[in-house]
């Protein structure tokens, strides 16, 4: 299958909620595992399983209920192609198999799947006359991930003159008011668009998956919460974009005012935002 564009992975192609099954492995030869799963689309339940083996390696998806492939649009393999991927993509980091397998799968994703600066802003329909469209990227990860089940407003927040060196939050949700909020420094060039879905992408889950209370502390980011923030399609690849480049929010933006080139900026968001900060 060739690389997948984010043309490709974009609304029109929304696979439902995928839960994974127990992962069954086997010694071989070849060794592998197979691992069963259930996705959930329209209030119905569709299952498959994938295989995945290695020495040579090889991964094949084999679906249970084919009618499910008539759900979307397109050729077959290219249906097939994007559901391999987004499975794999889950599977690999879900902590059931084993490093090496990860590592397999990984390698297998990085050949198909654009890094991700070439996804661009660019896309007419994620953008408007100022740049990206936060509302048109919240209707369609809704649509995607959450069967249009998030109540929120979405919007850019404001860049506040507080000096700071070390973090840089991207955004926040405000369960109160049922808002999210944008930090305007990610409405750049520079940044690509999975990063700004993302963002977004983890404040919705905060609405999906409420905080649990445990040892007497109330914990946004639990395991749940993060089962659900991995289900974004390019959630390694914006994870390792902002790992690598979370410092240039810090510095002065094109057209910022003298006087303020010397102030680094940070949104002072109330609730859990998404945070980089250095280590």
């Amino acid at each position: 299958m060739d690389k997948v564009t984010r043309r490709n992975l974009g609304s029109n192609f929304q696979p439902g909620d995928l839960y994974l099954g127990q992962a069954k492995l086997y010694s071989g030869p070849p060794c592998g595992f197979t691992m069963v799963m259930r996705w959930r689309k329209n209030g119905l339940d569709y299952l498959g399983q994938i295989h995945v083996k290695k020495d040579p390696a090889c991964f094949n998806l084999e679906l249970f209920n084919h009618n499910y492939l008539s759900l979307f649009q397109g050729e077959k393999s290219e249906i097939l192609g994007f559901l391999e991927i987004a499975v794999l993509s889950r599977v690999a980091d879900n902590g059931q198999i084993p490093p090496e397998y990860s590592v397999l799968i990984h390698a297998f994703l990085e050949e198909r799947i654009p890094p991700v600066e070439v996804i661009k802003k660019d896309a007419g329909w994620l953008r408007n006359a100022t740049g990206f469209d936060l509302r048109e990227i919240f209707d369609c990860l809704n649509a995607e991930y959450f069967s249009g089940r998030i109540q929120a407003e979405v919007m850019w927040g404001r860049d506040s003159k507080t000096r700071n060196r070390t973090a840089f939050r991207f955004g926040s949700y405000d369960r109160a008011k049922k808002l999210i909020r944008i930090h305007p420094r990610l409405d750049q060039d520079f940044v690509p668009l999975p990063v700004v879905e993302l963002t977004v992408y983890h404040e919705m889950c905060h609405q999906w998956v409420p905080p649990i209370r445990r040892n007497g502390i109330w914990r946004d980011h639990h395991p749940g919460f993060k089962q659900k923030e991995r289900e974004y399609c390019f959630y390694r690849e914006a994870r390792g974009w902002e790992k690598q480049n979370w410092k240039k929010f810090l510095q002065p933006v094109k057209n910022e005012p003298p006087e303020d080139r010397e102030t680094l900026l940070r949104e002072g968001f109330p609730g859990c935002g998404v945070i980089a900060e250095e280590v």
